[in-house]
């Protein structure tokens, strides 16, 4: 243990132990890999060879969760009475609420960049080119649409990933993801998508999971410059849910 410190935070104490650790493993390969950020699938990674698809429900979940219930403790505060009981008691309430809530969050992203990281690791990826979802989180698509992408944390996420990238020598470069995830691998056509498996309205191609094929077009788009005809899919996909330390209940 190198140092102890007391901080206040999330209105409580916190106990921060700084240790030291091994160092950590350094990638000596020069694969280029590519993310496909979203919402119902936090990333999807790809070397071209192989694809991973990480679950965000869990992480989505949390996000409503937490707005549902913040807006309870606001109506809540809304109604007391200056002076009472009850007024004095849900502010308390509501912060040892939105500690948990958050820490949960937090955990959930640690989890999902790790594995991302990892992946990465044992594939020798040493490059690693992540779509800007940017002008997605712009558009106007209905309250119901917007209300989603306000509550999808890809900034932290991202830090996360580049932080924990960084650490194995890995370099994140984020390039824009334009017609990333609806131009066809095969015709090279850009064709709007529905469904979660790609089909092609101009040659009728049917493909995988298409966040495996958005993280594909990332990867041929930033590597080649262009989107090429012909492209070759990952022949290996998998799914993961990210795997979270959970609360034990009293007894």
């Amino acid at each position: 243990i190198k140092q102890v410190q007391l901080v206040w935070h999330r209105n409580q104490y916190w106990l921060h132990v700084t240790v030291e650790k091994p160092a950590l493993q350094k990638v000596r390969g020069n694969v280029t890999a590519a993310i496909d950020p979203g919402e119902i699938h936090a990333c999807t990674v790809t070397d071209g060879k192989e694809a991973l698809v990480v679950s965000g429900r869990l992480l989505r979940s949390l996000h409503r969760l937490r707005n549902k219930v913040l807006r309870k403790f606001q109506k809540a505060l809304s109604r007391a009475k200056r002076g009472s009981n009850r007024r004095r008691k849900l502010p308390a309430a509501k912060y040892r609420f939105l500690n948990n809530i958050e820490r949960r969050i937090e955990h959930a992203m640690h989890t999902i960049s790790a594995i991302i990281a990892k992946w990465c690791l044992d594939r020798n990826v040493k490059t690693v080119y992540i779509g800007n979802p940017e002008g997605v989180r712009k558009n106007d698509c209905g309250r119901k649409h917007n209300q989603r992408m306000s509550r999808w944390a890809f900034g932290k996420l991202r830090e996360l990933l580049e932080y924990k990238l960084k650490r194995h020598g890995i370099k994140l470069i984020p390039v824009g993801e334009r017609g990333t995830s609806g131009t066809c691998p095969a015709c090279g056509e850009y064709s709007k998508q529905v469904d979660r498996t790609y089909k092609c309205s101009k040659c009728n191609f049917t493909g995988p999971h298409r966040d495996v094929a958005g993280a594909s077009g990332i990867l041929d788009k930033s590597v080649n410059g262009k989107f090429t005809k012909g492209r070759k899919l990952p022949e290996k996909v998998e799914y993961m849910r990210p795997k979270v330390v959970t609360q034990k209940k009293a007894a």
